[in-house]
């Protein structure tokens, strides 16, 4: 009895999704809120496309996005019926690595981001310290580049550069009382000047 009734029920989801393919098929599909993405390599990872079954379109699709770095929200709705809208909210590349990705505003590594990335280009050997370096680049927002190594950062400005061996010291330095000096050394006991 129970083979049967697992057979009939299959049968009716089956009949189901036929149905729903025939009364409401995707007609159109809309992605919304691309900046550097492209809609058609969206569509295809969650696999969305016109004439499947609008009733079958669930938000369950969007786990590959979700994964994503560069897609910091994917949400989907279904404005009405044959209408499917997907709404994405990228992340935005902030800070250029050397290897072509990027750090993001949140500190999400963004691979092949560098090109778009608007702040200062950044150059350093050990661990990329995220959370310091956008920190900096907050603090000094005409900053050229920012570089870090196991000694210390740097801020490389217009006509200066300065140096600390903690981000911590960088940030406390006040911008109204910086000196003329090229390079500015930071220090927790005191600041060098050097023309």
């Amino acid at each position: 009895m129970a083979p049967m009734r697992t057979i009939l029920a299959l049968l009716l989801l089956a009949t189901l999704y036929v149905a729903s393919l025939v009364l409401f098929p995707v007609e159109k599909v809309e992605v919304v809120g691309l900046q550097n993405l492209k809609a058609e390599e969206l569509l295809a990872r969650v696999g969305l496309f016109q004439g499947e079954a609008w009733l079958w379109v669930l938000p369950s699709r969007l786990a590959p996005l979700r994964q994503d770095p560069w897609i910091a929200e994917a949400r989907l709705e279904k404005p009405r019926p044959g209408e499917v809208r997907l709404y994405v909210q990228e992340r935005k590349p902030f800070l250029p690595l050397p290897d072509g990705s990027a750090l993001a505003e949140d500190g999400t590594l963004l691979p092949g981001g560098a090109p778009l990335a608007r702040g200062p280009k950044v150059e350093g050997k050990g661990p990329l310290p995220k959370e310091e370096l956008l920190q900096l680049a907050r603090a000094y927002p005409k900053a050229k580049a920012l570089r870090y190594t196991p000694a210390g950062f740097w801020v490389v400005l217009e006509e200066s550069t300065l140096f600390a061996p903690e981000a911590s010291l960088l940030l406390k330095y006040p911008e109204g009382k910086r000196p003329s000096a090229s390079r500015v050394y930071l220090y927790s006991w005191g600041v060098s000047v050097r023309p």
